[in-house]
């Protein structure tokens, strides 16, 4: 590398620090730390390779690749896409290197022993979900095909994908599964256009018979889009089984093209919602199975546990992790309820003013407590979970904005006022006689900074 195409590089590499700087995505402290030490070590059309000196640097800058790459993009006035090595690596080996010794890792099998079906807790906000799984691995690409999974981080989605790759390993030994997640399949796109390689990555792909893509809202890159969109043909046509996760619906997937949103569409759809309290309670008594003998712990405690953290599965098992790690810290006599609640004092109050509540705040609030989507709370899905998410949060727009009837229905759906007044009705009684509602308005109101 010439000395003038070094002070090039140094030279475009400085302007989009600044740029990222001045744009304030992260904070002083981080950005001096951690992004700063980093270089433009090569430029070649539209691919750059940014080194950094330690994996730390390197996770944060994963992170926010997409936003770093919009800076980069804005100084050079053209679409770049990034790759992130660290210096010790480009040291040992040449870029083609990593980059096909990248290529051959992320094509690796990375499905997970610890998750499949036998452990899996099925309740009425999954069972549809869990269904769709089971049936596309007894007939795969035969009926529902797409399967396209979807809902908020944390409810069993990536569970389920591994479920499906354990089980085609252990009952179809002929048959070839891949697990991948989206960016990681954008990083091999990229790094094989950059080699000349994509040709021998495609034919890898479609000759598998299931792939399993986690989170494909995150292939926003449009040439990934497009070699995704040729391979999924592909394995339609061929029969392959194709079982992909988003946190949204696909009618709600942004910065995808409508070519395949329609084709995920065109599949079988399927929600993961939150919890509901039997399910909640299942999952936490799963967890403790066989640890009974090492640390008592009240019933009532899994029952507040099961009401506080239901939103999120990973929430859920972390709280009773950490419950057992602070038990076995301050070792009490048995966890009980009083013990559970000085460990998990109420989180700080998103403090609001009631007078800048919106009926979209609280959609917004109501969601993430119950691990739902907009596209859920709205839809006329009457699954228990949704519904009642629903309606309290139609029970909340009214006492809190004090809207019409007829309003509030057109912000869910365009609903019947008579539907809308129904519910806030059966709220307002419920709460009264059901501690488990009364806890979880009680939560999302404080959350709101309404409470």
């Amino acid at each position: 590398m010439s000395e003038f195409l070094k002070k090039q590089l140094v030279d475009i590499w400085q302007k989009t620090l600044q740029l990222i700087e001045d744009s304030g995505q992260f904070d002083p402290a981080v950005f001096n730390v951690w992004i700063k030490d980093s270089e433009l070590y090569d430029l070649d059309d539209d691919f750059a390779t940014i080194l950094v000196p330690y994996k730390i640097n390197k996770q944060i800058m994963m992170d926010s690749i997409e936003f770093i790459q919009q800076m980069l993009s804005s100084v050079l006035n053209s679409n770049v896409s990034c790759q992130i090595f660290l210096k010790e690596e480009m040291d040992r080996l040449s870029v083609s290197s990593v980059a096909k010794a990248r290529n051959n890792m992320m094509l690796e099998d990375k499905i997970k022993k610890q998750y499949n079906f036998d452990n899996f807790v099925v309740g009425k906000n999954n069972r549809e979900a869990h269904a769709a799984a089971l049936s596309c691995c007894y007939y795969p690409g035969k009926f529902n095909n797409p399967i396209f999974i979807y809902g908020n981080s944390g409810l069993g989605k990536t569970h389920l994908l591994h479920a499906i790759g354990n089980y085609v390993k252990d009952n179809k030994p002929n048959a070839t599964v891949l697990y991948i997640y989206s960016e990681d399949f954008v990083t091999l796109l990229i790094e094989s256009m950059k080699n000349k390689t994509v040709e021998d990555l495609k034919e890898k792909i479609v000759s598998v018979d299931f792939l399993l893509i986690d989170d494909i809202q995150r292939l926003t890159q449009s040439t990934s889009q497009e070699i995704f969109f040729n391979l999924y043909n592909k394995l339609i046509s061929n029969e392959k089984q194709i079982v992909i996760t988003s946190d949204m619906h696909p009618s709600e997937l942004k910065g995808i093209e409508n070519r395949l949103i329609s084709r995920f569409s065109s599949g079988l759809s399927v929600a993961v919602g939150a919890p509901e309290f039997e399910t909640a309670k299942a999952i936490l008594s799963k967890k403790i199975d066989g640890r009974e003998d090492d640390i008592k712990i009240e019933d009532e405690v899994l029952d507040f546990i099961a009401t506080k953290f239901s939103s999120d599965v990973r929430k859920l098992e972390g709280s009773l992790n950490e419950l057992f790690f602070k038990a076995i810290l301050h070792k009490p006599d048995h966890i009980d309820l009083a013990f559970a609640r000085e460990i998990f004092k109420e989180d700080p109050v998103l403090q609001r003013q009631s007078n800048e509540l919106t009926v979209r705040q609280i959609k917004r609030c109501v969601c993430e407590f119950y691990g739902l989507t907009r596209y859920q709370i709205e839809s006329k899905s009457r699954t228990k979970n949704i519904s009642t998410a629903r309606q309290i949060a139609m029970y909340l727009c009214r006492k809190h904005l004090d809207l019409a009837f007829i309003k509030i229905g057109k912000s869910f759906g365009n609903r019947d006022h008579s539907t809308v007044m129904a519910s806030c009705e059966r709220i307002s009684q419920q709460s009264k006689i059901n501690d488990a509602l009364a806890y979880a308005i009680k939560d999302i109101e404080k959350k709101l900074g309404v409470s």
